[in-house]
C-alpha cells in the first residue's frame, strides 16, 4: 500500500483489524491521537476514549463488523495519560479489506473549533453585557451630577454649618460613585502604539505586589529573554497586567494560603486565531500569571470577566473586564484555567503591529 498520500491529509486516518485494534496509522493520525501504532495496537481502539464512550464505541464497532454499516461518533473524546481530545470519527467497512484491516477510521479534530466558536460566542456575550452596563453607567452619572451639585449648594446657604457633615458625605459619596460609573464605562482614550517590554511591565508588577504585601507572597520569574518588544500602549497593558495580578494577591491573601506563591512567566505560542486564511496559525506572546490559591468557583468561569462579577468577597468585579477590554483592543485575548491550588491568567498579544 502506498501510504504517501494517506501522510499527506489532515485527517487521521487508522486502519482496525477485526478485534479492533490498529494495524496502521498515517501522520495526522498519530499527532491528533500523541500516539504511534505500537501503543494504539496494544488495545482495543475503544480503550483510548473516555469511559463515558466505551460500551456505546465497542457495542458500534461490533455491529459494524457483523452488519457492514459504517457510522459517525461526533465529538468522540480520545484519552492518554490524563491528556484528552476531542475529533470527529467516521468508522467505514472496507470492502474489499486491506490486508486484516477490515475498519477504516477518519478522525478530524475538533478542540480548536469548538473552542473558536466558545471564545467567539462567550466575547460576544461579554460584549452585550458591557454594553448594558456602559448604557446603565451613563444614565447613573446625570442624577450624580444632581445630587452633588445640590449638596454644594446647600452648604453655601446660610445656617448649613450645622449640617456640614452630612453635606460632605452626599459630596464624598457621589464623588465615589461618579468614580465608579467612570470605570465601568472604561477608558475611551485612544491607544498610543510603542514599543512595549513586557518583562518591564511584569518586574514593575512584581515590586508593587512585593511592596504590598511585605513580601509576604513569593513571585517567581519564568521568562523567555529571547521574545521581542510588541507594539500597544504601554500604560493600558500595564494596567491589565496589574488588574490580573493584585486579584492573584488578594486571593491568596484572603484565602490565607499556606506558602503563597505567584509565577510570571512569558513564552511564544503558536494559536489558531479565527479570522481570514492567512491568520489561522500564528505566532503570540503569552503572559502567564499563576497562583496556587484556592481557585475560581466554577459557577463564575462562564461570567469571570463581565462587570460586577467577582469570586473574593471585598472585590468589585470589574478588574477583570477592564482588562479584558484593553487586552482585546490590542488584537489579543485572555484564557483562564483553575482549579483548587492553581490559577492561571494567560494574556495573549501578537508580536508587531497590534
Amino acid at each position: 500500500m502506498d501510504t504517501r498520500l494517506f501522510n499527506a491529509l489532515n485527517t487521521g486516518i487508522i486502519l482496525l483489524d477485526a478485534t479492533h485494534r490498529a494495524l496502521w496509522v498515517n501522520e495526522s493520525a498519530r499527532r491528533i491521537t500523541s500516539m504511534g501504532l505500537r501503543q494504539l495496537a496494544s488495545v482495543p481502539f475503544e480503550s483510548w476514549v473516555t469511559e463515558s464512550q466505551v460500551d456505546e464505541l465497542s457495542q458500534s464497532l461490533t455491529h459494524l463488523v457483523n452488519e457492514l454499516y459504517g457510522f459517525t461518533y461526533r465529538e468522540l473524546v480520545l484519552v492518554r495519560d490524563g491528556h484528552q481530545v476531542t475529533a470527529d470519527a467516521s468508522f467505514s467497512y472496507l470492502d474489499p479489506p486491506i490486508g486484516d484491516a477490515i475498519i477504516l477510521v477518519e478522525l478530524a479534530e475538533v478542540d480548536q473549533l469548538l473552542k473558536i466558536s466558545r471564545d467567539s460566542r462567550k466575547v460576544s456575550d461579554e460584549e452585550g453585557f458591557r454594553k448594558l452596563v456602559q448604557g446603565l453607567a451613563h444614565e447613573i452619572k446625570n442624577p450624580l451630577g444632581g445630587i452633588k451639585g445640590a449638596a454644594q449648594l446647600l452648604a453655601k446657604e446660610a445656617g448649613a454649618n450645622g449640617y456640614a457633615d452630612y453635606l460632605d458625605v452626599i459630596v464624598s459619596e457621589a464623588d465615589r460613585l461618579k468614580s465608579l460609573v467612570d470605570r465601568l464605562l472604561g477608558s475611551p482614550a485612544r491607544l498610543e502604539h510603542e514599543p512595549v517590554n513586557m518583562h518591564q511591565l511584569l518586574e514593575r508588577t512584581r515590586a508593587l505586589l512585593l511592596a504590598e504585601s511585605n513580601e509576604q507572597v513569593s513571585i517567581i520569574r519564568d521568562y523567555d529573554p529571547s521574545l521581542p518588544e510588541i507594539m500597544g500602549d504601554r500604560g493600558q497593558i500595564q494596567q491589565a497586567i496589574l488588574n490580573i495580578a493584585k486579584n492573584a494577591l488578594e486571593a491568596l491573601t484572603e484565602s490565607a494560603t499556606a506558602n503563597p506563591e505567584i509565577r510570571f512567566q512569558t513564552r511564544a505560542v503558536r494559536r489558531s486565531v479565527a479570522g481570514s486564511l492567512g491568520r489561522q496559525n500564528r505566532t503570540l506572546l503569552q503572559i502567564r500569571i499563576e497562583d496556587n490559591g484556592p481557585g475560581i468557583p466554577s459557577e463564575l468561569t462562564d461570567r469571570l470577566f463581565f462587570p460586577m462579577v467577582s469570586g473574593r468577597a471585598q472585590g468589585s468585579g470589574i478588574g477583570l473586564s477592564i482588562s479584558q477590554t484593553i487586552i482585546h483592543r490590542h488584537h489579543g485575548w485572555i484564557e483562564v484555567s483553575s482549579r483548587p491550588g492553581q490559577t492561571q491568567f494567560d494574556l495573549i498579544v501578537p508580536f508587531g503591529e497590534s
